[in-house]
């Protein structure tokens, strides 16, 4: 018999998590999910509970009319958006899920970091973020800020965490790091397929 668990809704208590770190990025990101009506689900297959960290996935209301039919009938691993991850009670967007709020113009210039064309190569290596690489950063920027790391081509390429305000950032060596790399788009040519 099939476990009914493996990929459902999100609880209350999965939805505040999610909604506390996305309020964190932008105050603006709560209100336009809601009006838009999106539908989080959650991954809870064996590959998530050997890693520890339930995936979480951004449904339309349409896809989660036909999904809530499909699931009736067979075991789903993911649907819709690929919308990042629950680890210790906090929630951290993917790529993915940066990409869709990009995409709806939701992403916050004080949240963008643009970087030139070695700090792109270098980024995508796994790399952190040296200031010589910072081509733009904002003049907003707190340390353990998110950041969304754009490319010369305003290609979105990772997400990092300034490990400094922008007053030190300014004072900074050239060598030094001005952000962490926390996952880039190098990231799934690296992993282990």
């Amino acid at each position: 018999m099939r476990d009914l668990k493996t990929f459902r809704l999100v609880n209350k208590i999965e939805t505040t998590m999610i909604y506390d770190s996305l309020t964190k990025i932008s105050p603006d990101l709560l209100p336009f999910f809601k009006k838009n009506n999106y539908r989080l689900y959650i991954s809870l297959n064996k590959l998530e509970a050997e890693s520890k960290f339930p995936l979480i996935f951004l449904i339309s209301e349409n896809q989660s009319i036909i999904l809530e039919k499909v699931l009736k009938a067979v075991i789903v691993r993911s649907a819709g958006v690929y919308f990042g991850f629950i680890k210790k009670g906090i929630f951290f967007l993917s790529l993915e899920g940066v990409e869709f709020f990009h995409n709806h113009d939701k992403i916050p210039k004080s949240k963008q970091v643009i970087v030139n064309k070695e700090g792109e190569k270098s980024i995508l290596y796994g790399n952190n973020i040296l200031k010589k690489m910072v081509k733009t950063m904002p003049l907003e920027l707190k340390k353990n800020d998110f950041l969304v790391v754009f490319n010369q081509n305003k290609e979105i390429i990772a997400i990092a965490k300034s490990m400094i305000d922008y007053k030190s950032y300014q004072n900074l060596d050239s060598n030094k790091i001005a952000a962490l790399n926390l996952v880039d788009k190098g990231y799934y040519l690296r992993k282990k397929q």
